[in-house]
């Protein structure tokens, strides 16, 4: 018994206790690094292909851009676009969507083959941005097809208030809505840019597109590079050393399906602001649905509707675009 007493008293002792402390604190710091931490802070790479922005694409892009901004694990984000631009609506949307994700971490763009317009406009929400020498970039101005070119000729039955109730103005009218928007993707450039901008507000309205080389030493774009150096500068700003990479397409269409890929859509499959022409929910009559079982997009959008079936006029949308279509080249 006595044997015991002093085994017991050892092993009590600070000779037993403090190594068998530190074996414990060593253990449960494991369990908590391996099962509990967090794991290891990530960059987000999102990849946008040549893609025309309308109401569909800027969905899908808006999608990634959420998901980006929802996953903790990732503190920077680098997206890789290439776009003509597109519809204005969308363009703009797609910039403060940006914006918005770069309020809560760093955003660095890295810009492939054609930049222009609208795609412009959406880099512009960022931190941080990357060329490469042969990337074309710019073309900051609008296209507009002015609406009340010709006074309608209505059936008597028809009434409406106001002399452009149909048509939403005259012709100067929409010639001076569309001057607006033009300065407002001037002011916007100018204001993202800031001192970084090397030329005047004048010579950005011109609406030329630049080589990478020539873009950066306008202000256009920060620095020439490829998506390894955004990826290290977008780390750098997030203020980490030690990160792994996330496919953020991956994720989305781990999520959603073949609905949230970025593709490319040809500019004749533009209409409007609205859904790209002929997609394969059209052409099958009905709304996709997500992994459980709700519409991912609804059915708004996909056809043309008669309000009033006895109006005979169709419905039609605004044509103005922050969109370089290479007419006349």
């Amino acid at each position: 018994m006595a044997k015991l007493v002093t085994l017991g008293r050892a092993l009590t002792s600070w000779y037993f206790a403090g190594p068998a402390a530190v074996i414990l604190g060593l253990a449960i710091g494991g369990v908590v690094f391996f099962f509990v931490a967090p794991g290891k802070p990530a960059v987000g790479v999102i990849n946008i292909p040549f893609t025309v922005i309308d109401g569909s694409s800027a969905f899908v892009i808006g999608q990634h851009l959420d998901y980006a901004l929802q996953d903790d694990s990732i503190k920077a984000v680098v997206i890789a676009i290439s776009s003509p631009g597109g519809g204005a609506s969308s363009s703009e949307r797609l910039y403060l969507h940006t914006r918005r994700l770069r309020d809560e971490k760093p955003v660095v763009f890295v810009m492939h083959g054609l930049v222009a317009s609208g795609g412009f406009m959406m880099a512009m929400g960022g931190n941080y941005s990357y060329a490469q020498p042969s990337s074309l970039v710019g073309n900051v101005g609008v296209v507009g097809i002015s609406g009340g070119t010709l006074p309608p000729i209505l059936p008597e039955i028809i009434t409406t208030t106001g002399p452009h109730k149909l048509t939403g103005g005259s012709r100067q009218h929409w010639v001076e809505l569309i001057d607006q928007l033009k300065d407002r993707f001037s002011k916007m450039v100018i204001h993202e840019r800031g001192d970084r901008l090397r030329m005047t507000e004048e010579k950005l309205l011109e609406g030329a597109i630049y080589a990478g080389g020539e873009a950066v030493s306008l202000g256009l774009v920060d620095e020439i590079g490829v998506t390894g150096d955004a990826v290290e500068k977008a780390a750098e700003l997030a203020g980490i050393g030690s990160y792994k990479l996330v496919d953020v397409n991956a994720r989305v269409f781990e999520k959603y399906g073949w609905r949230a890929q970025l593709t490319h859509l040809p500019l004749d499959a533009v209409t409007g602001d609205g859904a790209a022409a002929g997609s394969k929910s059209d052409r099958a009559g009905e709304a996709p649905e997500d992994q459980y079982g709700q519409p991912l997009m609804g059915i708004l959008g996909q056809e043309q509707v008669n309000p009033l079936s006895n109006l005979p006029i169709e419905i039609g949308q605004p044509n103005i675009y922050y969109l370089y279509t290479g007419y006349g080249h």
